[in-house]
Parts: C-alpha cells; sequence; structure tokens
C-alpha cells in the first residue's frame, strides 16, 4: 500500500508548476500558456542553431552562435517573466524584440532580400493582436512600416542602375499591403471579440435579474395562492359553523337532541374533508377508499344538498335503491356533490331547476346532473378545472371547487364531461367504475394503481388500456401536453407516465421531466425508437417498440411493488 506522504514523480511537478500561474483572468492564462510555449520552442530552436555554428563553423561563425544564444536567453527570459505574473509586460517584450530583429534583418540585407521571411515578420503583428489588443496591432503595424522604409532606403543605396531602383517600389507596395490588410483583420477581429465578450457579460446580468424576477414572481404567486386558499377555507368553514349554529340553536326550539347531533357531525366531517382535500393540493394525503352503494352515500347527504337551494329552484333528485357500487373515496364524493351544487345555486340566482339522478351504464356508475342557470361561455368552459379560476364576485367564488371535483373524480379512475351553454344551463356527466360484490375492498389508505397515458397513439392505447384492465389498474388518457400536465396537476396519485416521442405540443422528453417534477414518485416511460433523444434523466425508462409488452409489463410491475411498499404518511 502506497502512502499518502509519497513526494509526487517529477512529472508531476512538472505538470504542476505549468497549471500553477498567478495570472488573474481566464483569458490571460489561456494566452499565457500559448505564450510561454512558444517562447521555450524559439528558446530550444535557437540554443540548437547556436550548438551547430560552434561545431560545424567554429570560431569563424562566433558572431551566429552568440546571437542564437542571445536570441535563446531573450527567449526563456519572457518566458520567465510571464511565469512570474508579468504577462503583458513579457508579451510587450516578445513582441518589441521580434521588431529589433526585423529591423536589424532590414538594415543588413535590405527589403529584396527577405521575400521568403515575409511570414516570419508577421509574427509580431500577430502577437500584438492576439496578446495586448487593438492598439497594439496599430504600433507594431506602424513598427513594420518603419522596418520596410529601412530595408528600402538599404536597397535603394545599393541599387547599381534605374532598373534596380525601381524595382524596390513595387517590392515596397506588396509588402506594405501585407501588413496593412493583416492589421485590418486583427482590429476587425478584436472588436467583434470585445463586443461579443461585453454582450456575453450585458446577458448573464440579464440572466441574473431575470431569474431573480422570476424568484420574487414564484413568491408573489406562492403568496397570492395562499390569500385565495385564505379566503376559500374561510368561506367553507363559516358556512359549516353556520350549519353547526343553526343545528345547535334549533335545540332551545324543541328540537330533539338525537336529530341534531347527526347533522353537526356531518357537518364537521365535511369540514375535515375540505382540510384535508386543501392539503392535498400541495402534498400528497391519504385517501380513504372502500366500496359503497353510490344511491345510499348521496341518499346520506340529501340533508346537506336540500337545505342549499332556495324557495325558488325546483329539486327532482332520482335516487334509484339500491344503486351502483363504486370504489371511491365517500367522504370525497360528497364534498364535490356539494361543490357541484353551491355552482348550480350561484347560476339560478332567479329560480329555476335542478336535476341529479344515478344510473349504470356499462360497468360504470353515472351521475348526471343538470340545472337551467346562466350557463357558460366555452372560454369560461375550457378553464372550468383550473384552479383558483373562478367568475364569481371575491366574497363568494375561491376558484378552487371544480379543481377539487375533477381531482376526486380522476383519482376514483373516472371521467367528467361538461356541457353549457349560456342561457341554457349546465349538464353534467360523472362516471365512476363500477364494482361488484367481489371486487376487494382497497386497505385503509391504498388505491389501484393508477397511469397517466399521454398521446393519442392508437396501438399504445389499445395495448395499455388491455393491461390495465387485466390488472384492474386505472387509466387516464391525455391526448396532448397541455391535458396531460392538468391531470397531473389535480391529481398526485399517479404510479406510472406513459408517452410516445411524439407528443402534440410538447417534447416528449420535456414533458415528462415536468410531469416527474410534479410527480416526484411515478415512474416515467418513453417509447421511442430515436437514438436522438436525450435520456440523460435516469428515472425516465425507454420502451422499444419491439416487445412492448413486455417492457410495459415489467413497468407495471415495478410500480406496483413501489405503490404497495409502505411509505410514511404525511
Amino acid at each position: 500500500m502506497i502512502s499518502d506522504d509519497t513526494p509526487p514523480v517529477l512529472w508531476q511537478r512538472i505538470f504542476h508548476w505549468i497549471r500553477r500561474r498567478p495570472s488573474v483572468t481566464s483569458q490571460d492564462r489561456r494566452n499565457a500558456l500559448m505564450l510561454e510555449t512558444v517562447l521555450f520552442i524559439a528558446g530550444v530552436a535557437a540554443l540548437s542553431m547556436a550548438v551547430v555554428s560552434h561545431v560545424t563553423a567554429g570560431s569563424a561563425g562566433r558572431a551566429a552562435t552568440l546571437g542564437a544564444l542571445a536570441i535563446a536567453t531573450f527567449a526563456w527570459s519572457c518566458a520567465l517573466l510571464s511565469r512570474r505574473g508579468y504577462f503583458r509586460f513579457a508579451a510587450s517584450f516578445t513582441v518589441v524584440g521580434g521588431l529589433a530583429l526585423i529591423w536589424l534583418s532590414y538594415a543588413s540585407y535590405g527589403l529584396q532580400a527577405q521575400s521568403s521571411l515575409q511570414m516570419t515578420h508577421l509574427m509580431p503583428l500577430l502577437f500584438a493582436g492576439l496578446l495586448l489588443g487593438r492598439a497594439a496591432v496599430w504600433w507594431t503595424a506602424l513598427a513594420n512600416a518603419i522596418a520596410l522604409l529601412i530595408g528600402t532606403w538599404v536597397d535603394m543605396a545599393h541599387a547599381t542602375n534605374a532598373a534596380a531602383a525601381s524595382a524596390v517600389l513595387p517590392s515596397l507596395f506588396l509588402s506594405a499591403m501585407n501588413f496593412l490588410v493583416l492589421a485590418v483583420i486583427l482590429d476587425r477581429l478584436i472588436l467583434s471579440s470585445q463586443r461579443a465578450i461585453q454582450r456575453s457579460a450585458e446577458l448573464e446580468i440579464e440572466i441574473e435579474q431575470k431569474e431573480l424576477a422570476f424568484a420574487r414572481l414564484l413568491q408573489t404567486q406562492r403568496m397570492e395562492a395562499i390569500g385565495r386558499l385564505s379566503t376559500g377555507v374561510a368561506h367553507d368553514f363559516n358556512n359549516i359553523l353556520s350549519v353547526i349554529l343553526g343545528l345547535a340553536t334549533s335545540s332551545r326550539h324543541g328540537g330533539s337532541v338525537n336529530t341534531i347531533l347527526p347533522g353537526i357531525r356531518q357537518a364537521a366531517r365535511r369540514g375535515a374533508v375540505i382540510t384535508r382535500r386543501l392539503l392535498s393540493f400541495s402534498r400528497t394525503q391519504v385517501r380513504h377508499v372502500s366500496r359503497f352503494d353510490l344511491a345510499a352515500a348521496v341518499e346520506e347527504a340529501r340533508t346537506l344538498i336540500l337545505p342549499m337551494f332556495g324557495r325558488n329552484i325546483e329539486v327532482r333528485l332520482d335516487i334509484p335503491q339500491p344503486g351502483p357500487l363504486v370504489m371511491a373515496d365517500r367522504d370525497e364524493l360528497e364534498l364535490s356533490l356539494l361543490n357541484i351544487i353551491g355552482n348550480a345555486c350561484d347560476a339560478m340566482p332567479k329560480g329555476g331547476r335542478f336535476e341529479l339522478s344515478i344510473k349504470s351504464s356499462g360497468g360504470h356508475a353515472l351521475i348526471d346532473i343538470e340545472d337551467t342557470g346562466v350557463g357558460m361561455t366555452p372560454e369560461v368552459l375550457a378553464r372550468v378545472f383550473e384552479p383558483f379560476f373562478t367568475t364569481k364576485p371575491k366574497e363568494k367564488g375561491t376558484g378552487i371547487g371544480m379543481a377539487i371535483v375533477h381531482r376526486f373524480v380522476a383519482d376514483s379512475g373516472g371521467e367528467m364531461n361538461i356541457d353549457s351553454t349560456p342561457g341554457q344551463g349546465t349538464r353534467i356527466r360523472i362516471r365512476l367504475p363500477q364494482a361488484t360484490q367481489d371486487t376487494p375492498a382497497p386497505e385503509t389508505g391504498m388505491q389501484a394503481l393508477r397511469i397517466l397515458l399521454v398521446g393519442g397513439d392508437p396501438e399504445l392505447s389499445q395495448l395499455t388500456t388491455e393491461l390495465a384492465a387485466a390488472q384492474g389498474y386505472g387509466l387516464v388518457q391525455a391526448t396532448d401536453a397541455d391535458e396531460a400536465i392538468s391531470h397531473a396537476l389535480q391529481s398526485a396519485a399517479f404510479d406510472v407516465v406513459i408517452t410516445k416521442h411524439a407528443v402534440p405540443g410538447a417534447d416528449a422528453t420535456k414533458l415528462l421531466r415536468e410531469i416527474g417534477r410534479m410527480l416526484p414518485d411515478a415512474r416515467l416511460a418513453l417509447l421511442s425508437e430515436r437514438t436522438a433523444d436525450d435520456l440523460d434523466d435516469p428515472r425516465i425508462q425507454r420502451l422499444r417498440q419491439a416487445g412492448i409488452s413486455e417492457q410495459l409489463m415489467e413497468i407495471l410491475r415495478a410500480a406496483k411493488a413501489d405503490h404497495d411498499a409502505p411509505r410514511a404518511t404525511v
């Protein structure tokens, strides 16, 4: 076993030394590493040239050897300055040194002798642009122009005839154009880069400000929601207290205690249901699901239903005995009916007719409700299940009544349809799965596995429907993304969410992630043959068309195991 105190090897020390630099900004660090690499290579090359010159030329090449050694020393000195944190000084010194060598070359050999070295002479200009900025580019360009003039003067001085002198000017023009074009290009590139960096910084500030504004907006919406909930709770509990006080007062006028106490108990139970269901909007609550006679439950609630109507409203209740059996939360059924009836009463301020009937059809228990109230416009009908949406005055409406009704129906595995026209009243049909005497009642706090299927794919829909029916699972289908999110918002009881890659109105992967945030305990599945789908989210399981039935059964078995596992109640 190697001790942690073992000293690092040589290459680790070198690597650590290269990475450790005192430069402040990340851009300076990258530029410094590039400059130091170039200077190190230049120093090694110059040293090699010095060695070769000394070996081959001996004392005759002493001047060349010393010159190469001077260049190597200069390059490594600049690299050392950069390592010490003086990056811009080292870069400037490098550019000046390069210009000095160019001047010396032009002064010694003239302009025309430099044709093969033009690319090398562009290096100081490139370094100035990359490392020092726009101003350095133009100062370096000016120094290159001076070098060109020096070389031109040398060539003119050594010209032996007019033809040789006239050939110098074209060389000057071409060389000057090379430096000028490069300087302009560097200047434009640097300006664009600076603008992009500035815009990037501005965008970061804007994004940060928008995030702060969004956080403040969310907080405002939370406070608004709390205010609306508080108003709704106060309004509903005021009604409950009125019922309790009215029943308690009736004892003074000869009312029997045996007839008064059940009414008080039922009103108090309604208040407990309201509290429990309001809490379920923010966190999952244990539902008390049982098998019961639907007609008997509605008949039992008659004592709370009838007093809600004014004398100018005709009430017809068609409740057959015995009625169909259903598997649901009985208290939530009662609360849902009271919410629907309260809306019907508000819709008939001048009187009208209210009808409620119960019957069985095709394995479902049907609750048909109709009123002759003012009705709803298509715009209002489209938002009727939206939490906190209401057209009533603030002192009357809370906007959570129909959302509670829809959530009860969805949690019970049923469906709800509303038909309404302005001036022609409203018709509501609630379809609940009908239970039989052989259907085992769920344990306290437990309910059947529930599946949310998103998209209109007929094959997937048929297969999922058959599997759910065979296992006795509840299935809710959503045709598009908006409907799926609405179901997820209104019911936290889904255990599995399944969709295909093609979902109307949204990207399937993003939709599953959004629903996953709303349903943290649900299993998420995406049927897709595409390899481009981003499934980095470990919660999303990819399904293939081949063997889809077995894959679905595997997911449902895993979800059932999660569903049946003991959970902490809140």
